[in-house]
């Protein structure tokens, strides 16, 4: 097993954001932030700010879920009519980035941008805080495919009735199924051929946290809790 410094580690998380960012330059968004203030670096700071505020709790550790930033008045200019994109982008890169971490969230992650007159162009302000609310657990895949867990199992498996369809041969038809309990979330192995794994364990029915990595046929999943 590779353990990694909390350096290197940062720092893969930081290429993250990098990497998601700019999807929304591909988009056409990159041409009119070149050379100025760049979405990279309001994500690199966001993320920086969750860890610096992430805390020890009953269930693990639980990071900052409600960001707000401030940009300078020509900044916000330049991001007229992109900042709702950017937002969106921001919020979903803190959930993967929460993910990648282990962190929970205690309520639904939102992402806020505002002008402060007294910043220079090119500086930035982020407030990271905890703000508690209801949300709603999710299974999300490594292809991006995002499925919320309500109040009944969420079933795996490969045929076309199942919440998570998985076209795989080494799936079973109905192959697992994921719920939610009083403490979070769990996954049970519904007596499938080739398993289910979590962590490269094969398992009949365990608790999940977000760090976990769970395995069925050829699709690779992980849990965000809020």
């Amino acid at each position: 097993m590779i353990h990694f410094t909390s350096t290197v580690r940062n720092d893969m998380a930081l290429r993250n954001v990098e990497s998601r960012l700019e999807k929304l330059f591909e988009r056409g968004l990159s041409r009119p932030f070149r050379g100025t203030l760049q979405p990279v670096e309001i994500g690199q700071r966001m993320v920086r700010e969750m860890d610096l505020g992430r805390r020890v709790a009953n269930r693990g550790l639980v990071a900052p879920n409600h960001i707000k930033i401030w940009l300078s008045p020509s900044d916000a200019e330049r991001f007229e009519g992109f900042q709702k994109a950017l937002a969106s982008e921001l919020t979903e890169t803190a959930r993967q980035h929460a993910i990648t971490e282990g962190y929970n969230f205690v309520g639904p992650v939102t992402v806020e941008m505002f002008i402060d007159d007294d910043l220079r162009p090119g500086n930035l302000g982020v407030k990271a805080s905890f703000v508690g609310g209801d949300s709603e657990p999710r299974v999300v895949c490594a292809d991006g495919a995002v499925y919320p867990i309500g109040q009944r199992p969420l079933s795996i498996g490969r045929l076309s009735e199942c919440d998570i369809v998985i076209n795989d041969s080494n799936v079973s038809r109905h192959h697992a199924e994921i719920w939610r309990t009083s403490d979070g979330v769990a996954i049970r192995d519904l007596q499938s051929t080739n398993g289910t794994f979590v962590n490269g364990h094969k398992i009949s029915a365990v608790s999940l946290s977000p760090k976990d990595e769970i395995e069925i046929g050829n699709r690779l999943m992980r849990i965000e809790l809020a």
